[in-house]
């Protein structure tokens, strides 16, 4: 067989390819779906087509509905969407599936029977969603399944027989930040010894502390027991510092533990007597309540702070293997105490809103709501915060922000590109990165985006010597900042005197570049040109400078609109053009080409 043969098969198979596709793969609900079919390898005319639908562009909010999927899908990627749901049967009818890939979504309910008619599934992934429910029921049907992966979710142990009806399972995978490795979990050990499964190395243990970074599969029965102290992966109150209040203040508090499944119920005491509803005294203890099987939480509210709510407050949680319990402090003032009144501050980072607090004391407010599933931040460290100082006469005074972050987009991908290091090697793409964000100069509506700008321009003109083409890029960058509103910038020059310390980079720039070797630096932008040559005073009789600029043809029209909207054809041809001759006046003058000004309209 010749090339042209080879060519022509090869040409006719590609065409086949493309007609199966078509054939086998139906229009799906979403653009962001791809469906392929491909043969099985290996030897022989009868080869097995794989159908494979890939839709993981974050897209989707529930499964898609198996009617939209060719009957023979083999692989279906439904990972890195917003699914927060599996419904009861979401895959019958997809009796040839082998892999079902989940993960990365926001999946918290998994309905009995879910997977079932999946008769031929192999490979099923549930990594990294928000599944704190776990039922055996949930697996039915899945007899021929060998690979599970459960990591990355919120559940705090694993019932008895969970998997038990899995035959086929030959690797598990179940780490989890929540996972609490104990007596409740012995029976896995003993069930994988029995069932030849595979518990992968990947799957270590959080909880309690005694085995915390320990491979579970390397565990002995004796490690996990429930004899030890109890220790819950999270348990918290919110708010969690010293209470100090006046009389008649409303106080609410939100208590959350991780639930087990010997957990009782979760308690509001007062200085160790229980507390429960009072209606009269403004004392509502709400129900318990248990989210996703993993978490319990129940809410305390005083309506009305009476003197006697002074005193220790307790939450306690009582579980069939022991108790545990953490405590805060009220203190009720009479009103005639001196105090700094209730403030909302609404400022670049975030919206505050101060409580009134005691003269002399300082007063915190978390710099963002974190969400009830977020069980990380309490474990591994305090939320962060601002803080305000109350004075002894009642006066705010000091006033500390920083640890907030900047609550606009923009200042905050600005804040966070100037944290990062600059050397050498990485400050030309560095500048070139910030030139381009900063043509959306428009979009800053914050002081700190200039302030942030000139603090890099200041970084960056320090290799100036050492760095070619550096020096254009800076002068683009401050021509994008003349761009900002004009209250911002007068913001920004009374703040850090940012628009002075740019002008002072771009006037920097001769003296950094001109020498023997570099006599004419001559850079143009849309609002910045900068001309500088390197003279002798002994020869030198004047200088002439003359500035030009084309007029737009829709003058009311920017060229720079937005971040995303900048009209690049023609910015070009707009850009402040400076010309300088040294010499006599007059000669400099008729020096100048005149046709130029013409041509540019002034």
């Amino acid at each position: 067989m010749d090339r042209t043969q080879l060519l022509y098969c090869s040409v006719l198979l590609a065409i086949v390819g493309s007609l199966l596709a078509s054939r086998m793969c139906p229009d799906l609900i979403t653009d962001s779906c791809l469906c392929t079919v491909e043969r099985s390898k290996g030897l022989g005319r009868h080869k097995v087509l794989h159908i494979k639908v890939l839709c993981n562009e974050g897209e989707l909010v529930e499964t898609l509905q198996p009617a939209l999927l060719p009957n023979l899908t083999v692989s279906l990627i439904l990972s890195n969407n917003k699914i927060s749901l599996v419904k009861n049967r979401s895959f019958f009818g997809l009796s040839s599936l082998e892999k079902l890939d989940l993960r990365n979504n926001l999946i918290s309910t998994i309905e009995p029977g879910a997977f079932y008619g999946l008769s031929e599934l192999r490979c099923l992934d549930l990594s990294n969603n928000r599944i704190g429910c776990l039922s055996s029921d949930m697996f039915s049907g899945l007899h021929n399944l060998q690979k599970l992966n459960l990591s990355g979710n919120i559940f705090s142990t694993l019932e008895p027989g969970l998997f038990y009806a899995l035959l086929s399972l030959k690797v598990i995978f179940f780490s989890s930040e929540s996972l609490i490795c104990d007596c409740n979990v012995k029976w896995i050990l003993k069930w994988a010894a029995s069932s030849s499964v595979r518990i992968s190395e990947e799957t270590v243990c959080e909880h309690p502390s005694s085995v915390r970074g320990l491979e579970f599969y390397t565990l002995q029965e004796n490690q996990l027991t429930c004899d030890g102290p109890l220790a819950l992966p999270l348990f918290q109150i919110i708010p969690s510092q010293k209470q100090i209040v006046f009389h008649g203040d409303r106080l609410p508090f939100h208590c959350t533990a991780t639930y087990m499944k010997s957990t009782n119920d979760i308690y509001w005491l007062h200085d160790g007597r229980l507390i429960e509803s009072d209606e009269e005294r403004g004392i509502f203890v709400e129900e318990s309540t248990v989210h996703d099987c993993c978490l319990i939480t129940r809410d305390l509210i005083l309506s009305s702070v009476d003197v006697d709510a002074s005193g220790i407050w307790e939450c306690r949680v009582n579980t069939s293997h022991g108790s545990i319990s953490k405590q805060i402090e009220i203190v009720v003032l009479e009103t005639g105490a001196p105090y700094c009144p209730m403030e909302r501050i609404i400022n670049n980072r975030g919206d505050f809103r101060w409580p009134r607090t005691i003269a002399g004391m300082m007063a915190f407010y978390p710099c963002r709501a974190f969400p009830l599933n977020s069980l990380l931040y309490a474990e591994h460290g305090e939320e962060p915060r601002a803080w305000r100082k109350c004075d002894r006469t009642g006066l705010w005074t000091k006033e500390d922000y920083t640890e907030c972050p900047f609550s606009h987009e923009v200042t905050r991908h600005l804040h966070a590109f100037s944290l990062m290091p600059v050397n050498d090697s990485n400050v030309l793409e560095y500048a070139q990165q910030l030139m381009t964000y900063t043509k959306g100069a428009l979009d800053f509506s914050d002081k700190m985006d200039v302030v942030l700008v000139a603090d890099m321009m200041e970084r960056m003109i320090a290799f100036l010597q050492r760095i070619k083409h550096l020096e254009g890029i800076l002068v683009e960058i401050a021509s994008n900042i003349m761009s900002v509103d004009d209250h911002i910038l007068w913001e920004a020059q009374n703040e850090a005197k940012a628009c002075t310390r740019i002008v002072q980079c771009v006037e920097k720039i001769s003296s950094l570049t001109l020498d023997n070797k570099t006599q004419v630096i001559s850079k143009v932008s849309l609002n910045i040109a900068l001309e500088a040559i390197l003279i002798k005073p002994a020869t030198f009789i004047g200088m002439t400078c003359i500035a030009y600029q084309r007029t737009s043809a829709h003058p009311e029209r920017s060229l720079i609109r937005s971040n995303k909207d900048v009209d690049v054809e023609n910015i070009h041809n707009h850009n402040l053009i400076l010309k300088c001759t040294s010499g006599s006046l007059a000669g400099s003058l008729l020096n100048f080409s005149t046709k130029d000004l013409k041509k540019h309209h002034l």
